[in-house]
């Protein structure tokens, strides 16, 4: 996994941003989810792949490969649960921690406990699991192995007893419009020519958004830090910072600056750090001012390095040309001189 993805899932991976990002893209700005209400969820599932045999040892004979396959795992980003009892999630811990105390199988509403759950979910009835997937190449496996993840996750819930939607969202980092297919059906189209057939073929979705090219529409909807990421990348250079404040500087400003490249963002990160454990209130707009103002005298400066290079070159140039080779020394050690020629040749 590139830095890109590694910084994203970091920011995102704080309830309030999960909870944000869930708000803004799935319920359109609503505020729906409560950082209260989710609980970690499991990123790793396992499925068993079928195997050559030189590739697995312990799988003796073609019947035991056959039948059992190899034991692969598959991972996503980031998974939450949202649950329906969050309220009492203090009294649901200490009952878990009881029921692991005295090695009782532990229920989950009317079924039991399920595969690779965190413990602090154990008890809760989990009215959805979230999975945040991000991207910043294009990859046209995503579609097949979105189906896997929903798979693993519904499996595990026909063997142990709570059932739950399951909603992938795919965060795409990338600068390249996103071209491979975004559906089952536009992904075998052309490998189905009868339409009839083509119409069982289940359409699994990707859920997909360009993160670095959102709409205004869409950027207004987030509340958490992640909305000035999202402005910042999508205004550029017209980035206009306001006065909201940042609760998680770090993740922040090393996502920003994973995608961006911009080394400045660090020297304003550690102006940052150093305000908020001070106990300072740190908003965006105060640091971005100076950094920008810093960054536009620095590309003015070195614009106006070039142009001068080039006038040189161009009188240099113009005066070889007229076989003046003296004057063009002379110009080298007088500036006065030198502006007279500028002048001359109007450049």
């Amino acid at each position: 996994m590139g830095q890109k993805d590694l910084t994203a899932k970091e920011l995102e991976s704080s309830p309030d941003v999960f909870a944000d990002i869930i708000n803004a893209l799935v319920y359109k700005g609503k505020q729906v989810v409560l950082p209260q209400m989710l609980q970690a969820a499991p990123t790793e599932t396992l499925y068993a792949g079928m195997t050559q045999k030189e590739d697995d040892k312990e799988l003796e004979t073609e019947a035991e490969e056959e039948r059992y396959g190899r034991l692969r795992n598959q991972y996503y980003d980031v998974s939450k649960y949202e649950t329906m009892d969050y309220e009492n999630r203090t009294t649901s811990r200490l009952a878990a921690h009881n029921c692991r105390g005295s090695r009782k199988k532990e229920n989950i509403g009317s079924g039991s406990k399920v595969s690779g759950q965190q413990d602090g979910v154990a008890g809760q009835r989990i009215k959805i699991q979230y999975v945040l997937e991000n991207e910043s190449n294009e990859n046209y496996r995503l579609l097949l192995r979105k189906a896997g993840y929903e798979g693993a996750v519904y499996r595990n819930e026909y063997e142990e007893g709570q059932i739950y939607p399951v909603v992938i969202l795919v965060l795409y980092w990338g600068d390249k419009e996103w071209k491979p297919h975004l559906d089952m059906q536009e992904l075998f189209a052309d490998k189905l020519a009868d339409e009839e057939l083509l119409e069982y073929v289940d359409n699994i979705r990707l859920h997909l958004y360009p993160m670095t090219h959102l709409p205004e529409e869409i950027r207004q909807r987030f509340r958490s830090d992640m909305r000035i990421v999202v402005d910042y990348l999508a205004e550029g250079k017209s980035y206009q910072p306001t006065g909201q404040r940042i609760r998680h500087i770090g993740p922040m400003m090393r996502l920003l600056y994973a995608l961006t490249g911009e080394k400045e963002l660090k020297e304003i990160l550690l102006g940052m750090q150093d305000r908020q454990a001070e106990g300072e209130r740190v908003v965006m707009g105060e640091y971005y001012t100076t950094y920008f103002a810093r960054k536009c005298r620095q590309e003015g400066r070195e614009e106006g390095e070039q142009v001068g290079i080039n006038r040189l070159n161009s009188l240099i140039s113009a005066l070889v040309e007229k076989g003046r080779e003296e004057d063009m020394k002379r110009s080298l050690k007088d500036r006065k001189y030198q502006k007279e020629l500028l002048k001359e040749f109007g450049l």
